[in-house]
């Protein structure tokens, strides 16, 4: 699991969700792509790239440190858990 992060955007080495920046100096200045009615700071933004890559797989469950990963990361990004699982489940099926 590799999440490149650059200036600009993020992406994953697992999945095709990424992160892009859309303002310079703001502190809510990134969008990602499977949220994308919400802007995030970086923080919020690297935990929404996290949790795309915990769920790109079947492995998250029966992991409990990527459990526990998926949870600090929700919490992170102001959403629970099941609707990030449901969110980003649905778009892998597209």
């Amino acid at each position: 699991m590799t999440i490149y992060v650059a200036d600009w955007q993020m992406t994953s080495d697992l999945t095709d969700e990424a992160a892009h920046r859309v303002a310079d100096g703001w502190e809510l200045e990134w969008r990602l792509s499977w949220l994308p009615h919400r802007l995030v700071s970086r923080g919020q933004a690297l935990a929404g790239m996290e949790l795309a890559e915990i769920f790109s797989g079947n492995h998250f469950r029966r992991d409990m440190i990527l459990a526990a990963r998926a949870i600090v990361s929700a919490e992170e990004l102001g959403v629970s858990v099941e609707d990030a699982m449901s969110v980003l489940l649905g778009r892998r099926r597209l």
